[in-house]
């Protein structure tokens, strides 16, 4: 090999190692879990851990007992500049002390959280395991009224920034009554964020509904000072307890919503039509594609209007 050959295959080798070593780590596109027998993947903080319920293997954020605090986040860093994420929870054997307001006991809730820690956890007690969590946003299905919160009830939704529980900034909030959230039931949750608003979904079928229960314009690289993020969940109890589990999770890209799309398999069929129908004769908000209210015709016209659309 001559001089020149020898040279030039050198600077060769050299560029491509500076290539490798300015090029960034692509952050991990996708967290699923169908259940929770393999937790590979995930940063299990505090009391949470791995149960066997009728639901399956879950992952219990809390038992049932005062003064617990668990939290669980994906073990590598995700894409928080935007983001779809569903997952499935019970809240369950209320326990515990009742007063500030409340009419039952139990406690306290869990918090869907966007963080830059996977080691995360906050406080016990009022604090759900998200207070004192800053740089984050979080949704908090809560199950216990604070006055010094200025909660809205003893059961809502609501969204978080910076570590704050408190629900003076004016950020919404939803209260969900009959059942209540930690009634024992399954619920379903549905949280979307497009880069611009955020948009969370609640209900007790597994069929996505038309209409957000809360809808906020928010800057998440802004509040994160990044665009990626561990995502996970928080819970905890304090003079007031019950099991908090999460059922199933995953994660992924924005995926813009298709309405009609009620089994969210990504295909508009036999089987979306078949749901709107179950569900519009259950009086399943999933149904309810007005967000009136009501379910008549106009919500009919609606989801054929919708399915005739097609998917984005």
């Amino acid at each position: 090999m001559d001089h020149n050959q020898e040279r030039e295959n050198n600077m060769l080798r050299t560029a491509t190692i500076a290539t490798l070593l300015l090029t960034p780590i692509a952050a991990a596109d996708v967290v699923d879990f169908t259940d929770f027998s393999d937790t590979t993947g995930l940063a299990i903080n505090g009391s949470a851990a791995p149960a066997t319920t009728s639901d399956g293997v879950v992952m219990r954020l809390t038992t049932a007992l005062a003064n617990r605090a668990g939290s669980i986040f994906s073990d590598a860093q995700v894409d928080a500049a935007d983001f779809s994420t569903k997952f499935s929870f019970r809240i369950s054997e209320p326990g515990g002390s009742i007063f500030d307001g409340n009419t039952e006991n139990g406690a306290d809730g869990i918090v869907f959280v966007v963080q830059p820690i996977d080691s995360a956890l906050g406080s016990l007690g009022q604090g759900i395991g998200y207070q004192g969590i800053a740089t984050s946003l979080g949704i908090e299905f809560d199950t216990w009224h604070n006055s010094v919160n200025n909660d809205p009830s003893q059961s809502h939704v609501g969204i978080n920034i910076d570590g704050s529980v408190n629900h003076n900034s004016g950020l919404p909030t939803a209260n969900i009554t009959a059942p209540e959230l930690d009634d024992a039931d399954q619920w379903f949750a549905w949280i979307d964020y497009d880069g611009t608003t955020l948009e969370v979904r609640l209900s007790l079928f597994d069929a996505r509904p038309a209409n957000p229960l809360i809808a906020h314009q928010l800057d998440l690289p802004s509040i994160l000072g990044q665009g990626t993020a561990f995502v996970g969940f928080t819970s905890a109890t304090g003079a007031a307890w019950s099991n908090h589990d999460i059922i199933n999770w995953s994660y992924d890209a924005y995926s813009p919503p298709c309405p009609a799309d009620l089994n969210d398999d990504g295909v508009l069929d036999f089987f979306d039509v078949s749901a709107f129908l179950s569900a519009y004769a259950d009086e399943n908000p999933a149904a309810d594609f007005t967000g009136d209210g009501n379910y008549d015709f106009f919500d009919v016209s609606a989801f054929l209007s919708a399915y005739a659309a097609g998917c984005p």
